[in-house]
Order: C-alpha cells, then structure tokens, then sequence
C-alpha cells in the first residue's frame, strides 16, 4: 500500500470544530437522558429501567467513539477519568476502560508517510518488516510491531499528525473539557486534572525527551531481578517517533486474574519503582495507569511510558523525605518547618500545625503505621475527594490556604492513578516498613526489598561507582558523585 501524503487521515485540530464536537456531544447526553426518562413516564418499573440503561450504554458508547477519533487532550482525560475513582458508572468505565490499553488506531498510510519523512528514508529500507495493525494506540501516538535491518524486534512509536494542534485546540477549550467530565462524573471536580493536564501534557509531545528520560530509566534497571525498562535505539529516534526493545507480556487485566501471591509481587514491584526512583533517585515517572504495564508470569514488571518524567531538584527531594519523617515521627515543629520550607504554607498562614497534619494523615495513611495495610477502592475515593474538597466543613480551609508549588502538581498522580492501580489488584504489605527503606535508608523489609538492595549494589559495583556516593537520575541520564565529608 501506498502512502497517502499530505494532510490525509491528520487528526482535525481545528478549535472551533473541536469545540463543535466535544459541545455536541457534552449537551447531546443530558437531553438523550432526558427524553428516555420521560419516555419511561408510563413504563413499568422494569422497562423503565432498561430504557434508562440503554440510554446509559448509547451515551457510554458515544463518548468512547469521539474521544477516541479525536484523540489529544480529551482522550488523555478520558482514560484518566476510566481508573480514577469507582464512582464513575459502571457503564462509562466499562467503555472507557477500553482506552487504557487501546484506542481507536490510525490508518497505517498516514503512519508509513510519518515514519519515512521523520526517519528519512523508505520504509523497507528502514525497517525489515513492519507490521501495519497497531499493538497498542493511546492520546498522542500508535505502537507497530518492527525488525531492524540487524534483526532486533523493536516496537516503533509514531505521534499521530496533527496531534499537537489538536492538543492545544483542546486546552484552549479547558472550560467545555470542564463540561465533558462533569457529565459523565458528576461529583469530581474537574478543575485540578484538567490544570494538571494543562501544565504536563506538552512535554509527551516530545519523543526525542521521552527516549532520553527511558533510556536513563533502562540503564538505572539494567537486569533488574522485578523491573523492566525497554532499551531504546537511539537512529531510529526523533521528536515524532519512538523506537525501543520490543516486550512481550501480559496486560493489567490479566494481572487482575492472577493469584493473590503474583498480584501482591507486582504490587510491590511498583509501589518500589515509584518511591525508589522518586526518593533514591529524584525522578518520578507521572503516568500511572494500567495500559503503561506489562507482566511476566513471576509478576515481574515491564515499565512502558517515559513521556511524562518529572526531574526533582536534590533539596526537593531531601525536604520530601524530612517531611516523611517528621509526620511518621509525630513532630509537629519539624513537620511544620518543612511544609513551609517545601513551599505548602508560609509562616503567616492561619492553618494550625495539626489541622494540616490531620489532613496530610489521609495521604500518609497507607506507610503510616506498623502494619499490614491493603488498597481498596473506598480509601482511593475518600483520600482524592478528601484532598480536593475545598468546602469540607472541617479540612476545606487547607486546600483554600495552602498553596500547591509546581514542584508538587505532578504528585497528584498518586492519588488519581497509582493509588487506584494498587487497589485494583488488591495490593497489601506493611508499607511502612518498606516505606522506612526510602525516606531513612533503612534495611531492606521484605524479600523483594532485598533483591533490589542486591541489584543496587551489584550495579555500582559492575561501574565502579562507590557505595556511599550519590546518584540520581537527569535528563541527560545517570549521574553520580561522591558525597562531601
């Protein structure tokens, strides 16, 4: 097949026909609702029901099918809004669920056109084969399955055309994003996810930083005993396309049928990826949701999205382990001092030291006592509507008084995506004690905890890099140096 040129098959990225559509449909789902419910007026209890419920399945099916033909920001927030809390219906979830791991793809032709224009050259002279069906197809870009002139299997990522003009189309209309969600969620407030969204979403834009940020993440694993991060290679890299190891395993579905002791290891597995790489390493990988995994039979975990990597300054992440301390340790002076230090409050803030520790207990409550401690889907309700309830009677006047430093906006994707990953799987361990190894340093808590103890050490080793000495994650990759005296 050909490929086509041009402009053929770009996503439209026009403000006003996006503003057209994503309104026809906002407004189009209360009045279909409307009209069922009256046509129930005179229906029997039982086909009232199901009037109701077809309604509900035509309205769900109508917002699968346009946020995934638009793609961009509206899709992200759709498949944000399929994992973030059970309160979404049951109907909605089902359909956008299906966005998680795949989305609506693109016609190969618009692709191969992509690929030959951003890599510079024909496609069979690129690539010995690749295959035109999609394995995977998200927000911004589609995954093929390849094999490089030297036989290495290699999934290729390609960022849909025109995506980036759609992407700020969509955040231009940030208001009518607003009126989408609340539509199908009535009781989440919109405004933080979609400002979330807002700050971040430019950067996945950027394949040339996403292979950087992964390639880092690779090497800092590199045979990891629980961990996986495909290496990327780097010719067949640019801005607009993505090439690195290609992986095979199983999906988060698949997990969530699997036996409660391989469950419980992938949940440990990520809950340490997160936190090491965050309070050891001072990068936080900011896409949590269950399309970014892959596992293996063992529950070992393959990590599969970079775009979205948030580098933190070392007396960020030093104030974040201090104030960790100082919460589990109940001292509320030094709880207070780095909560002003890190930018929460100010000194002059009328918020008592407690009141704010209170509120920050909902948060902490999972690593906050010496205990076996299991993720539901009730506590990741509560703790996310707890942090953003700014008319709470009691706790309303802290997220109204205190502030929220850039540094920070991006760990709200704790509560919206890895929290309700966790309970999903039903994750349970005594994440205290494996908390203590990343906020104090402490001793390795759990098998687990020892293998990746054992990596670390084995890792410097095999690159002469002295035990005490620091090491974090950059941009430009691993970077290390000994500590002062």
């Amino acid at each position: 097949m050909k490929p086509r040129e041009k402009n053929a098959g770009r996503i439209q990225g026009s403000a006003v026909r996006r503003f057209a559509r994503v309104s026809a449909m906002a407004w189009g789902m209360p009045m279909r609702l409307a009209a069922a419910r009256f046509r129930g007026l005179f229906a029997s209890s039982r086909r009232r029901q199901a009037i109701l419920d077809e309604c509900h399945e035509r309205n769900a099916a109508r917002v699968l099918e346009t946020m995934g033909q638009m793609k961009g920001a509206l899709m992200k927030l759709a498949q944000m809004v399929s994992y973030v809390s059970s309160d979404v219906p049951e109907t909605y979830r089902t359909q956008l669920a299906a966005l998680q791991a795949s989305a609506p793809p693109m016609e190969f032709d618009v692709i191969a056109v992509e690929l030959e224009r951003e890599l510079g050259g024909r496609l069979d002279a690129l690539f010995a084969d690749i295959d035109p069906k999609p394995i995977a197809a998200a927000s911004i870009g589609q995954v093929h399955r390849a094999t490089l002139p030297t036989g290495d299997r290699v999934a290729v990522k390609v960022q849909y055309p025109g995506v980036e003009a759609a992407i700020r189309a969509d955040l231009k209309n940030a208001g009518w994003l607003y009126s989408m969600l609340g539509a199908i969620y009535p009781a989440l407030d919109t405004g933080p996810v979609v400002e979330e969204l807002r700050e971040r979403i430019f950067e996945e834009l950027d394949y040339a930083h996403e292979a950087r940020s992964q390639q880092a993440f690779a090497d800092l694993y590199e045979d990891h005993p629980w961990v996986h991060v495909p290496r990327v290679h780097e010719r067949y890299c640019t801005p607009l396309v993505l090439t690195s190891e290609l992986v095979q395993g199983h999906d988060f579905a698949w997990l969530t049928e699997q036996s409660d002791e391989i469950r419980q290891r992938a949940s440990e597995a990520l809950y340490r990826f997160v936190f090491g790489s965050m309070l050891h390493h001072r990068a936080f990988n900011g896409d949590p949701h269950p399309g970014n995994y892959l596992f293996d039979d063992e529950g070992r975990v393959t990590f599969l999205d970079f775009g979205c990597v948030k580098y933190f300054e070392p007396e960020t992440t030093k104030g974040i382990r201090r104030l960790h301390c100082s919460y589990l340790d109940g001292d509320r002076p030094a709880m207070r001092r780095a909560v002003e230090d890190l930018g929460f409050l100010t000194a002059e803030t009328d918020i008592s030291t407690e009141l704010y520790r209170e509120y920050m207990g909902y948060f902490y409550q999972p690593f906050a006592e010496d205990r076996v401690w299991e993720f539901t889907s009730d506590y990741t309700v509560r703790a996310t509507a707890h942090v953003l309830n700014r008319g709470d009677p009691k706790f309303g006047e802290v997220p109204r008084k205190s502030n929220m430093p850039r540094e920070f906006v991006f760990l709200n994707r704790l509560q919206w995506g890895l929290w309700p990953v966790l309970a999903s799987i039903g994750a349970r361990a005594d994440w205290h004690r494996i908390h203590q190894e990343y906020v104090r340093d402490a001793p390795p808590a759990t098998e687990m905890g020892r293998d990746f103890a054992a990596h670390r050490s084995a890792w410097r080793r095999a690159r002469g890099i002295p035990a005490e000495a620091e090491l974090w994650l950059a941009r430009d990759g691993v970077r290390w140096k000994r500590r002062a005296a």
